[in-house]
């Protein structure tokens, strides 16, 4: 296959699943910390202090990944025609043909469009760090349980492949993203954007079928991660992994999961790359120690069940 160097998947836009039930999707999201509006039967999600759609649920049978939407430059956009050949698509039914559609090694349905990130308005965190300028002078630090717990941004997605070596290729030499970290030959790998970017924006492990295995939201601090959890599981959702500090992103984790038993992951300090600094990949050996540094408990025995499998 050709490495392509001009065209870069450059940032995540926002993700698109159907579920059975409207309803159950939204009171799951809005108390998650979503804010949510009605597009004819669809219902989009933005975070709250950012102008950008982030998740998009759509009426369907049964839970599943609808698409990825990825941005890039407009000056990157106009040779993806010939770069895609038989991958390219049309888009779905009702969907504006914004940028190009196309689908990845697995069927999954991808779009790429000429977009940047939106900012966060909401003000970052003040933190004490010894060594640095002092940011919280004469006020206590630890909140309230009314702290504003919020998610900040759809930071990632872990998708399941059937070869992942193949989604590696497609998505490095064709997209323009790079590998960060891999565990075992066919457990997980990580990839990030083109650009400067976290350690991962694109997460893919191994299943018998395609399928999502979690949504990733970064929230502002460690306690805005841990208290939106316990918001979450005090409204009847399952509590399932955390708190925790994974080992590749190097980020502090709590995973909850959805109506239809799929992991939302609340993280905060991810690893940053920027776009021509160096980074050395680590190939870690597949085992339940490279899931996390550390957490209060071991991860579940389904964590990596693709939960999508009929």
């Amino acid at each position: 296959m050709v490495a392509w160097e001009a065209v870069l998947i450059r940032s995540l836009q926002h993700v698109a699943l159907t579920v059975p039930d409207l309803l159950a999707g939204r009171r799951f999201f809005t108390t998650l910390g979503l804010e949510g509006r009605s597009e004819g039967e669809d219902i989009v999600f933005r975070c709250p202090g950012r102008d950008q759609d982030q998740l998009m649920l759509i009426p369907g049978e049964r839970k599943s990944l609808a698409w990825v939407c990825w941005g890039t430059r407009a000056s990157e956009l106009p040779d993806l025609t010939a770069r895609l050949g038989s991958a390219l698509t049309d888009p779905p039914a009702g969907v504006p043909r914004d940028g190009v559609w196309f689908r990845d090694p697995d069927g999954v349905l991808v779009n790429l469009i000429a977009a940047e990130p939106a900012t966060q308005r909401r003000p970052a965190v003040e933190i004490n760090n010894p060594g640095q300028p002092f940011m919280r002078l004469g006020r206590r630090g630890a909140p309230n349980r009314a702290v504003d717990s919020r998610p900040r941004a759809l930071g990632h997605l872990l998708k399941f492949t059937t070869d992942i070596d193949a989604d590696i290729r497609f998505y490095v030499d064709v997209l323009g993203m790079k590998l960060s970290d891999r565990i075992g030959d066919k457990l997980a790998a990580f990839l990030r954007c083109g650009g400067d970017s976290d350690h991962h924006t694109l997460a893919l492990a191994t299943s018998e079928a395609p399928g999502l295995h979690h949504l990733s939201w970064e929230m502002g601090n460690l306690d805005q991660l841990q208290l939106c959890a316990e918001r979450m599981v005090g409204a009847g959702y399952q509590d399932a992994w955390g708190v925790g500090r994974h080992i590749y992103g190097s980020n502090y984790f709590h995973y909850v999961r959805d109506p239809w038993m799929g992991l939302h992951e609340f993280f905060w300090d991810i690893d940053f790359i920027p776009e021509n600094g160096a980074w050395e990949v680590e190939y870690a050996a597949a085992s339940p120690e490279a899931l996390s540094q550390w957490a209060t408990m071991p991860a579940p025995e389904d964590f990596l069940r693709n939960y999508e499998v009929r």
